[in-house]
């Protein structure tokens, strides 16, 4: 096993700069261009001196952790709180170097502005008495997407969406800051894995940061970086490659990226517009900084369906389980492209019943619902009482109303009289004299009736009672 471990060490190639290790078909870093050489040995490895030092009696340097063009990570111990932080110190052979120095007071600076939680946060800056320079960071603990992609690009499209959203937020707050970060690669985005958290991808490195006003730069031009490492992402290589720098750039200026779609058919054709959007050759050409970019991708990505880091949903164990399939071992293995098509089905069956309940509320919109069980049952009962008393007073009007009407129009008695009124009192006049032979003085005339008077005699007075007014007021 070790042999095995010493033949494969043996393979590989080291960047004299970052340290990192390449396999022996690489003989340039990716990251600063430097020439690889092969690693050296264990025994030949200095013991790093910084390691057990305590820096201005706070911060106890205790393990290596990488390093860059400028400087070295460790991480370390704040004393007088005993929390884990990082500390990066600024390599010995530019302690003399004065432009070097600035710079790195720049990255401090510059990281000190930004409060963002998708940038690492600066809590601290010093120099030794020997003449260390060190800037104090939170500990992040995960690997940099440098790593990541080199085992385990290509990614899905919605991981790599949701790193690149995160990356964008970081850059647009520092875009609005007036700041161009100027650096943008792989290695400097750190993917933070915590136990039962999401990922999240954090921005590194603002050392050769610029702010706007210093010299004619645009955030178009993150833009642009920020395009190549959604295109690496998405298709685990770069859009252009060179052995030289400037090489580099001009295939840079004078050819067009390969469309991602044709290394890696499956991603998506609205995602692939964004990404050469982003790479556009005239700055003019691409979006304005990185909250626009952000802002173009993130109406992609809710289009698509993606899972990313702004998302809300998240899938059902319903859903999971009809995407996927079990294992024999037990193990739910979920196909990503039908969890989508099942995520987007349940989405517009949930807006089609959010529109119909917001229907039914604008049309019963004033429907006043008592909520005490004990006032709702009185409410019935009140209203019951009340129906039946109505229901009841109007029966017995009715049955008034129809019995006089009946007795008015089929009484013999009452009804014959006044017809024949008229017709009685004349005979009545003519017969009396011959019902007596006895002479008896005569009789004085009778003043003569007329007919209106007939009419007053047969009118019977009004009922001034309640229920004479009740029925003049239904049958009159």
């Amino acid at each position: 096993m070790l042999r095995a471990l010493s033949d494969q060490n043996s393979d590989m190639l080291q960047c004299p700069r970052c340290g990192r290790q390449f396999p022996d078909n690489v003989h340039v870093c990716p990251d600063d261009f430097t020439p690889l050489r092969a690693d050296d040995t264990i025994s030949d490895r200095p013991v790093d001196p910084l390691i057990g030092r305590v820096f201005d009696g706070k911060y106890r340097l205790e393990e290596l952790l990488g390093g860059g063009g400028m400087g070295t990570v460790y991480r370390a111990t704040h004393l007088l709180i005993e929390r884990p932080v990082a500390i990066k110190v600024l390599s010995q052979r530019f302690v003399g170097d004065q432009t070097a120095q600035e710079r790195f007071r720049r990255e401090a600076r510059a990281a000190g502005r930004m409060h963002h939680p998708n940038a690492v946060t600066v809590n601290d800056f010093g120099t030794t008495e020997d003449g260390w320079l060190y800037i104090v960071m939170e500990l992040l603990e995960g690997r940099t997407l440098r790593d990541l992609l080199a085992r385990e690009a290509p990614l899905d499209p919605a991981r790599a969406v949701s790193f690149m959203l995160q990356a964008c937020a970081a850059v647009g707050a520092a875009h609005d800051a007036k700041l161009i970060h100027r650096d943008l690669k792989p290695a400097n985005i750190f993917i933070e894995q915590r136990p039962d958290l999401p990922a999240v991808a954090k921005v590194l490195d603002f050392g050769v940061a610029k702010f706007a006003v210093d010299e004619p730069l645009t955030p178009a031009s993150d833009v642009y970086s920020l395009g190549i490492i959604l295109y690496e992402m998405l298709t685990a290589t770069v859009p252009f490659s060179a052995d030289t720098p400037l090489a580099l750039a001009m295939k840079q200026v004078t050819e067009a990226p390969r469309p991602p779609r044709e290394i890696v058919p499956a991603i998506p054709r609205e995602l692939e517009t964004v990404v050469l959007h982003a790479l556009a050759k005239q700055a003019i050409a691409r979006p304005p900084d990185a909250n626009e970019f952000r802002r173009e991708l993130h109406a992609t990505a809710e289009e698509l369906g993606l899972e990313h880091s702004d998302s809300t949903v998240a899938p059902t164990m319903a859903a999971l389980r009809h995407a996927g399939t079990q294992s024999p071992s037990g193990r739910l293995v979920i196909d990503l492209a039908t969890l989508r098509q099942v995520q987007a089905a349940s989405s517009e069956s949930d807006s089609a019943e959010l529109a119909n309940d917001a229907a039914a509320k604008a049309k019963f919109g004033r429907m006043n619902v008592p909520m005490e069980k004990h006032a709702t049952a009185q409410a019935a009962h009140r209203g019951r009482v009340a129906v039946v008393t109505m229901i009841a007073l109007i029966a017995i009007v009715a049955a008034l109303g129809i019995g006089y009407r009946w007795r008015h129009n089929f009484d013999p008695v009452g009804s014959s009289q006044p017809a024949n009124a008229n017709v009685a009192a004349p005979v009545a006049a003519v017969a009396a004299p011959s019902q007596s032979a006895s002479p008896s003085p005569s009789p004085s005339p009778k003043p003569r009736i007329t007919n209106h008077e007939r009419k007053n005699e047969n009118k019977k007075p009004k009922d001034t009672s309640f229920w004479g007014k009740v029925k003049r007021r239904i049958f009159h």
